[in-house]
């Protein structure tokens, strides 16, 4: 049988062994800023460019694929996500995702979707300028909301207004990280959750639910995780048919598919959804936690090859970020301490003397993570609590504080 041959679009590089393992060969299209040797060097081609502009991938995608045809284009990254299934839909390969990509990369339709079907119906406007912003939050009864980007990711300007006179700071923040409109929805009360799941032809899979842990209002960054989830019977049936309903709706074929809600009184609301595996290392934990290999998985189902075996290796995983900002760090201590420290599987920090840390503005910002295991997900939180707490900093406040 011949080699199977895919296109990848973007990534970290953590697919590239998984590609490998199936036997695959694979040609990469690469951000300047994530380039790395071993990508180039295992690669059947590899082109350098920015991909979200289409007529270039596509242009290069082509004459790739008319000297070594491929079977599947992929991507696992937010912003490569639609290049990716354009470029399957235009070479008439596995990999064409396309409906479901356009309709969660808008947030906004992602609304008028579930609206139209009563599913999880939350109230929203989107607004040109503050004043919209205003008006629809008086419609509100003065009731807190959420701004938030369009089309956004990495939680980059999604802020969370409480009262109508942190409206203007509110949409300051956000205004910085679109030029387009901004999305005011009704703020959700309860605790956050993500949903990991993969779907192959159309036939979805919940494959786990993760506890999420975020900054202090008014922003929504993310700290830490855990799974799996501490849900009740109940809830989790719940959560698991909503995200299964709205799968259907969005017309999911191929690949995972990472939606993050909220557990309100009224029970499970979406907040939004990426046709992506959950950033954060999520993945990973998922993968520990029930052993399935969203992204093997979906290379294989793609591709038509045999689905990797599924061997899970921890009960429960959680994983804390180093999220300090502010400051100045004088000394880092306990580092090595921290990553031989109980059920830690690895620790990265770029914590370092003499770093002026400015604020928390999306997940980019943080300094690394330990991410940890135990037999159940308490055991696993407090372990990765207490690895994080062994690495010490001294700290002044920063200059720009």
């Amino acid at each position: 049988m011949a080699q199977k041959h895919l296109l990848l679009i973007g990534g970290r590089g953590i697919e590239l062994g998984k590609l490998e393992r199936l036997g695959v060969r694979y040609s990469m299209v690469q951000l300047p800023e994530l380039v790395d040797e071993r990508q180039y060097a295992n690669a059947a081609r590899y082109a350098v460019l920015d991909y979200r502009n289409f007529d270039e991938v596509m242009a290069v995608a082509r004459s790739w694929h008319s000297l070594e045809p491929f079977d599947a284009v992929v991507s696992f990254t937010e912003y490569g996500l639609a290049p990716a299934s354009r470029c399957a839909r235009e070479l008439g390969v596995a990999g064409d995702n396309l409906t479901a990509v356009e309709l969660t990369r808008d947030k906004a339709g992602t609304r008028v979707l579930l609206d139209r079907h009563g599913l999880s119906s939350v109230r929203h406007r989107l607004c040109s300028d503050l004043g919209e912003a205003r008006r629809f939050m008086q419609e509100l009864g003065g009731a807190a909301m959420v701004l938030k980007p369009r089309d956004g990711g990495l939680s980059e300007g999604v802020c969370h207004v409480g009262a109508e006179d942190a409206l203007a700071a509110g949409w300051a923040w956000t205004r910085r990280a679109t030029g387009g409109p901004v999305l005011a929805e009704e703020f959700l009360e309860g605790p956050e959750f993500s949903v990991e799941s993969i779907s192959v032809a159309g036939r979805h899979e919940i494959v786990a639910v993760t506890e999420k842990v975020t900054t202090r209002l008014p922003r929504f960054i993310e700290t830490g995780h855990r799974l799996p989830a501490r849900l009740d019977g109940k809830t989790q049936t719940a959560v698991e048919q909503l995200v299964s309903d709205f799968l259907t709706i969005i017309d999911q074929k191929d690949g995972p598919v990472h939606t993050e809600l909220r557990i309100t009184e009224a029970g499970p609301k979406i907040i939004e959804a990426q046709t992506r595996v959950g950033g954060d290392q999520i993945w990973e934990l998922c993968e520990m936690v029930s052993g399935v290999d969203l992204m093997a998985e979906t290379f294989a189902a793609l591709l038509q090859l045999p689905r990797p075996e599924r061997k899970p290796v921890a009960a429960a995983a959680a994983i804390r970020f180093f999220s300090y900002e502010n400051v100045r760090i004088g000394h880092v201590d306990g580092i090595a301490e921290a990553a031989k420290s109980d059920g830690v599987v690895r620790l990265e920090c770029s914590l370092a003397p003499g770093q002026e840390l400015g604020p928390l503005t999306s997940s980019t910002s943080r300094q690394g993570y330990v991410l940890c295991t135990g037999d159940t997900t308490d055991a696993a939180l407090a372990r990765a609590e207490r690895a994080h707490d062994l690495v010490r900093l001294g700290t002044a406040a920063a200059a720009t504080a």
